[in-house]
C-alpha cells in the first residue's frame, strides 16, 4: 500500500511538470509536429494550489498524527479534493531576515552561537539565505545549503540606524520568489518588530507579495513589545500593526523570545514548526483565468477534533493565481 501511494504521488508530480512544461513551450531548438487539419488537439492544464498548515491545541502542542482524511480545504467556500498530501517531505527555502538596526546588539552574539545548531535541524538539502535590514535590507548570504557559512555571517551584522522592516521583508519574499523555484519558502524575521524608518514599500505590499509567491513569514521578536502602544512613542509609524498582520496572513506566527527564554530556544521554536508542518494539495476547481484574490480555508474534519483541547490551524488565508499560460502555438515554425 504504501509503495503504491509512492508512486502514484510520484506520477502525479511528473504529469503535473511535463504538463506545465508544455505549456511553457518546446525545448529550444525543437520543432512542433505540423498542426493537424481533421484531428483534435488535447491542451492539459494543471492548477495545482499547495497550502502549508500547522495545528496547534490550546497548550501549544503541536498536533503531528494527522491524516489526509482529518483535513477539508475550501476555496472561495467551495470545497476542493485534496489530491496531495504530505509532511515536511517538499524541499524548504529559508530567508533568515536579522535586525541591524541599533536594538540588535543585546542578542546578536547569542543569535550567532545559536544559528548553526538550530539552522542544522532543517533536512540537508534545505536551504537558507541571509539578509540583515537598518535602514535598508542587504542580503548576505545566498541560498545555501551550508549552515556555517550563515552563523559566521552574522557576526559581521552592524547594530545601528533605523528599523525598515517593510523593505526587508519584501526583497527577501522576492528572492525567495525568484530563486526558490518549486520549494517550500519561509521567512524568519528576528527583529523587535517596531518600525522605525519607512522605506519604498508598504506593509499592503509585503502580504500581497508573500500570498503570491506562496511565502510564510515567521517573526523572532525580542526586546519590549511596543506593538500595543501609543501613537506617541518616539520612532512609531502609523499603521505598524501590519508587522503582527503578515504572520497570520501567510500562516506563520510571533515567537516572543522572552516568553521562552533565549534566542535559542525561540529559533528551535520556529525550525519544528517549519518541520511540522502539512503540505495538502488540490486542483482548483476554478478555471478563471484571471489573477483575482482566492481564499482559502482550511479545516479539520470532525473526527479530528479534540473536544478537550481544540485545535488552531496555521496556514495562509489564500493566494493569487499567476496569469495562465497560452496555449501551444499551433503555427509551423
Amino acid at each position: 500500500m504504501k509503495c503504491a501511494l509512492v508512486a502514484s504521488t510520484l506520477a502525479f508530480w511528473a504529469f503535473a511538470l511535463c504538463a506545465e512544461l508544455w505549456a511553457q513551450g518546446p525545448p529550444p531548438g525543437s520543432r512542433r509536429p505540423p498542426p493537424e487539419t481533421d484531428g483534435f488537439k488535447l491542451i492539459l492544464r494543471v492548477n495545482l494550489v499547495l497550502v502549508e498548515a500547522t495545528v496547534r491545541d490550546d497548550k501549544g502542542r503541536i498536533a503531528d498524527d494527522l491524516k489526509p482524511e482529518d483535513f477539508r480545504v475550501f476555496e472561495d467556500g467551495v470545497e476542493q479534493k485534496i489530491i496531495y498530501f504530505s509532511r515536511d517531505d517538499l524541499p524548504l527555502a529559508v530567508a533568515l531576515v536579522v535586525d541591524g538596526s541599533g536594538s540588535i546588539s543585546p542578542v546578536l552574539g547569542e543569535l550567532h552561537r545559536a544559528a548553526y545548531d538550530t539552522l542544522s535541524q532543517l533536512k540537508p538539502e534545505d536551504q537558507v539565505a541571509l539578509y540583515a535590514f537598518a535602514t535598508h535590507p542587504e542580503r548576505l548570504v545566498d541560498l545555501t545549503t551550508d549552515r556555517r557559512s550563515i552563523a559566521e555571517r552574522i557576526m559581521g551584522i552592524g547594530s545601528a540606524g533605523g528599523t525598515n522592516v517593510a523593505d526587508a521583508l519584501y526583497a527577501s519574499i522576492e528572492y525567495l520568489g525568484q530563486e526558490a523555484g518549486r520549494r517550500r519558502r519561509a521567512v524568519i524575521m528576528i527583529s523587535d518588530n517596531v518600525p522605525t524608518a519607512k522605506g519604498e514599500f508598504t506593509g499592503d505590499d509585503v502580504i500581497r507579495l508573500a500570498l503570491e509567491t506562496q511565502t510564510i513569514v515567521y517573526s523572532v521578536r525580542f526586546g519590549h513589545d511596543r506593538l500595543g502602544g501609543t501613537l506617541d512613542e518616539p520612532g512609531w509609524i502609523p499603521g505598524a500593526r501590519w508587522v503582527s498582520k503578515i504572520m497570520d496572513e501567510t500562516g506563520g506566527e510571533i515567537i516572543d523570545m522572552a516568553a521562552l527564554g533565549s534566542v535559542q530556544k525561540a529559533m528551535a521554536a520556529v525550525i519544528t514548526r517549519l518541520k511540522q508542518r502539512y503540505t495538502l494539495g488540490y486542483q482548483s476547481t476554478d478555471t478563471r483565468s484571471d489573477r483575482a484574490f482566492r481564499q482559502i480555508d482550511v479545516r479539520l474534519s470532525d473526527r479530528a477534533q479534540n473536544p478537550k483541547h481544540p485545535y488552531r490551524i496555521f496556514a495562509r488565508r489564500g493566494y493569487y493565481p499567476a496569469f495562465e499560460a497560452a496555449p501551444p502555438s499551433t503555427a509551423s515554425p
